[in-house]
């Protein structure tokens, strides 16, 4: 594979510059860029209550993508992670945050182009904000110091809220569905449906290394 086959890509160029990227479009290269810069598909995609148009790098640029999100508290959401990562691929993001996420986020991962590109998670939870998000507050800022991987989003964003959960309790909060932002996209997700994966405990097999 040549540099020039890998796009380090997201909704804007401006973000991964203050992440300390270098922007690219040099053929060349590896290139780095935004969606702001190439543009977005003039046909809409509909899946559910998703309508949507995805951005021209992921159907143009991209055979497969490696999903790499941010473990964070979502003041809707309730988590932001490997699923609701997809709302950096799309023109209207605002459009998909009625009912706390729920269904949009699952609705938007059943878009054929979003389920069959995305081939593995590499989940950032280094450090996540636990309370307040997704916004950064240092005060709520914790360490997780790990890194979640898998090939099932629907599995890695059920293992990431048990982990948001836990340091949750641990802080003295409630739990996100205690403190009316439960993520239920992630059950709506699984569902016959849908069936983007699994988030039956019994059924994951998790390995810590």
């Amino acid at each position: 594979m040549s540099a020039g086959n890998i796009v380090v890509w997201d909704r804007n160029a401006r973000d991964l510059g203050a992440c300390g990227m270098k922007i690219s479009t040099d053929p060349s290269k590896v290139r780095c860029y935004g969606s702001d810069v190439a543009g977005y598909e003039e046909q809409q995609e509909a899946w559910g209550v998703a309508r949507i148009r995805l951005s021209k790098i992921l159907t143009r640029e991209c055979a497969v993508v490696i999903n790499v999100p941010i473990l964070k508290d979502h003041e809707m959401a309730g988590l932001t992670f490997a699923m609701k990562n997809m709302y950096g691929v799309v023109d209207r993001p605002d459009s998909l945050h009625a009912n706390n996420c729920n269904p949009a986020v699952a609705d938007l991962n059943c878009i054929p182009m979003i389920r069959e590109k995305i081939c593995i998670t590499i989940g950032d939870a280094l450090s996540s904000v636990y309370q307040g998000g997704p916004g950064f507050h240092p005060e709520r800022l914790w360490y997780p110091n790990a890194l979640i991987v898998g090939e099932d989003r629907v599995a890695v964003d059920h293992t990431a809220l048990q982990m948001l959960d836990r340091k949750r309790v641990q802080a003295g909060l409630p739990t996100l569905a205690a403190a009316g932002r439960a993520s239920r996209y992630i059950e709506v997700a699984a569902d016959t449906q849908h069936n983007l994966g699994v988030n039956d405990p019994k059924r994951i097999q998790l390995l810590e290394v």
